[in-house]
């Protein structure tokens, strides 16, 4: 079950839900008591209300963060060059 979806939202106001802004993506990481940790990315610069929902959501698992400090890294020496 998404704990990124309106429905969702709407049933667990009170989950912990924080949201990071990377370009033209949204980041929205869940702390759910009953469902774990979990992510979406969601279309951070959609014009639409119907558009904002998850395009993809997943538990946070161990290793992510390396993962995206890697990804971070490499975007941040592809900045170098601009």
């Amino acid at each position: 079950m998404s704990s990124h979806s309106l429905k969702s939202k709407r049933r667990h106001p009170d989950a912990k839900r924080e949201t990071f802004q990377v370009s033209h993506v949204t980041f929205e990481v869940c702390d759910h008591p009953e469902y774990g940790v979990t992510f979406a990315l969601i279309a951070g610069d959609a014009i639409t209300a119907k558009d904002r929902r998850p395009l993809f959501s997943g538990h946070v698992t161990k290793g992510m963060s390396e993962e995206l400090r890697e990804l971070a890294f490499r975007i941040r020496q592809l900045e170098e060059k601009l």
